[in-house]
């Protein structure tokens, strides 16, 4: 409390007290006076003080700096796979064999799966031998051959021989080659579909696209793989990881791409890892007054697991040397 409201305050009570005093002991008018006069003058100072206080004698709150514009504020971040994919088939068909299963570790272009195919290799045999099939491409030449010599005879001794004998001579002629065109054309198209044959062959034959880990089998032997079936497998690549970063906004300028930061995974794994900054985010989250990043961390022979959360150590002015 302001010592001139406890100034007046005091001196209204004393005048209350005085006044009252002689107002019940039955004094003359003068001193009744006096005192009414007194009680008037101590609360006019009590007003005054009142009036003349501090308005910062009022209770002052505390400012609170923002979530985004605190630089100490913890960074956290998520260790996760580089690539989590879903592998399938291009093609449908009956499961075969699935030759990986959950935590198995496989290798780009290994051979995770295998659709029954029998049909298909059927097809894809008549369709080679079609393709290989000469014979019938000859046949058809040596015939066109034989009437476009008949043809050429016709026209040497038409005046010999009916006009219509000539007519159908070359008719013929004509009817030889275009038969000679189609068959090396069904000879093209058997090459094609023995090519087509063997793509669904090999689409049948799953194979890994990454390195990675089997996270999932989605799907087993003798499932029918249909057009609602959306994958076989999950595999995620570990090597290597990324770990997404929530900074506040106040840390925006202490790194930038291409920078080492440390990593600090949680327990029970621990350590201290140097990772690379990848992409920083230019859209904040106004809400949490946060900023993202995206680091890369090498992971060789898979020695993290994805999955962690963790700690990132950005220094200030770490941008400035790399």
């Amino acid at each position: 409390m302001d010592w001139k409201r406890a100034l007046g305050l005091g001196a209204t009570g004393l005048a209350i007290i005085g006044g009252g005093y002689l107002l019940v002991t039955g004094d003359k008018t003068e001193k009744r006076e006096r005192a009414l006069r007194q009680v008037a003058a101590a609360r006019a100072v009590a007003t005054v003080a009142a009036t003349e206080a501090p308005l910062a004698a009022a209770p002052v709150e505390t400012a609170i700096t923002a979530p985004g514009l605190d630089p100490s504020r913890p960074n956290d971040c998520l260790i996760e796979p580089s690539r989590v994919v879903r592998v399938n088939s291009g093609v449908e068909g009956v499961i075969e064999a699935i030759h990986v299963d959950r935590g198995d570790s496989v290798q780009r272009g290994q051979i995770v799966a295998q659709l029954k195919a029998d049909v298909d290799r059927a097809g894809a045999a008549a369709a080679q031998a079609r393709a290989a099939n000469v014979h019938s491409v000859q046949a058809a030449r040596a015939r066109a051959a034989y009437l476009d010599s008949v043809r050429r005879r016709s026209e040497e001794v038409r005046q010999f021989i009916a006009r219509d004998k000539v007519e159908e001579a070359q008719a013929n002629a004509r009817a030889a080659d275009e038969e000679s065109r189609a068959a090396r054309q069904e000879q093209r198209v058997a090459q094609l579909e023995y090519v087509r044959t063997r793509h669904i062959l090999t689409e049948k034959t799953v194979r890994s696209p990454v390195n990675g880990i089997v996270t999932e089998r989605a799907m087993t032997v003798g499932e029918y793989r249909g057009p609602n079936a959306t994958h076989i497998l999950t595999i995620a690549q570990i090597d290597p990881l990324n770990v997404e970063v929530f900074a506040p906004i106040a840390q925006l300028g202490s790194v930038s791409v291409g920078d080492s930061v440390a990593i600090f995974p949680e327990e029970p794994v621990g350590g201290r890892y140097m990772a690379t900054v990848k992409v920083v985010d230019r859209v904040f989250d106004a809400a949490s007054g946060t900023f993202g990043m995206r680091l890369e961390l090498p992971n060789p022979e898979n020695r993290l697991p994805a999955g962690l959360r963790c700690r990132v150590e950005i220094k200030p002015g770490s941008s400035a040397s790399r």
